[in-house]
């Protein structure tokens, strides 16, 4: 697992209760490379095993862009979206399929712009809080593609007629209506952000670090399953969580009246 000084084009820094993880290519719009989505996999590796973290939250280098999606031009290092002969999985999907894994809530910090990948990126964590000056689109059709690798993790976001205005119109739209889409949790002037995102992670944190890591890993399967399967699903793990540590300190602070003090197992 790569360590935090050996990123690149990421910064990784323990703030409190989170993990933040920062796209550092401010002069690119934070676009994504190769290499930004293999620090960005590996980084949330390095925040599980952080002592005291309770949450991530990612976002971009200054106050202008959070992530402007794959760096369409070529570069030494590739882009997310180069077919390599021989290679079969798209390091977006690698990098989705992470945050999906990922035993921690992901907070989306949306300091300013997020197009094609960057908004993908967005649906794809737990929560997101926004800028009042963010503005968001996938606007692939207007140069000939569509935004197929983000399709998977925007349609368990965005309702499917809004969706297909989305993609088809190309178009780009405010913070407001993005909120109004689901895309995002808050809107808070750009000046509150960060005291937004830091009262989302604190609420998060009070809560049994094994209940959000089993819940929201069972959202994400119960997704795509028929209402029986999902039943189904629910029955199974539900046991398995009353017997952890969090669940026994949870009822016996409940009992006592008192804050519990979650062990984490």
């Amino acid at each position: 697992m790569s360590q935090a000084s050996d990123f690149t084009q990421v910064r990784v820094e323990a703030r409190g209760s989170a993990c933040w993880v920062t796209i550092d290519r401010a002069a690119q719009h934070n676009t994504m490379t190769d290499v930004v989505m293999q620090e960005l996999t590996a980084a949330l590796q390095a925040a599980e095993a952080m002592t005291g973290v309770r949450a991530i939250v990612i976002t971009g280098a200054g106050d202008k862009t959070f992530c402007a999606g794959g760096a369409l031009k070529p570069t030494a290092d590739g882009s997310p979206f180069a077919l390599e002969p021989g290679r079969f999985d798209n390091p977006v999907a690698d990098l989705f399929r992470a945050m999906d894994r990922c035993n921690l809530p992901i907070v989306a910090r949306v300091n300013g712009g997020a197009f094609g990948g960057g908004l993908g990126l967005v649906c794809a964590c737990d929560f997101a809080v926004a800028a009042d000056s963010a503005m968001f689109g996938t606007t692939e059709a207007r140069v000939g593609v569509f935004p197929m690798m983000i399709l998977p993790v925007l349609m368990r976001v965005i309702p499917r007629r809004r969706l297909l205005e989305m993609c088809c119109y190309a178009h780009r739209f405010a913070a407001a209506q993005a909120q109004q889409m689901d895309i995002v949790n808050e809107v808070v002037a750009a000046d509150q952000l960060d005291s937004a995102v830091d009262a989302l992670v604190e609420r998060l944190a009070a809560n049994s670090p094994v209940a959000l890591r089993i819940g929201r890993r069972a959202i994400g399967a119960m997704t795509d399953l028929s209402l029986a399967d999902a039943l189904n699903l629910a029955q199974a793990v539900l046991p398995i969580l009353a017997q952890s540590e969090d669940t026994r300190e949870g009822m016996k602070a409940f009992a006592e009246r008192r804050a519990p003090v979650w062990p984490g197992r």
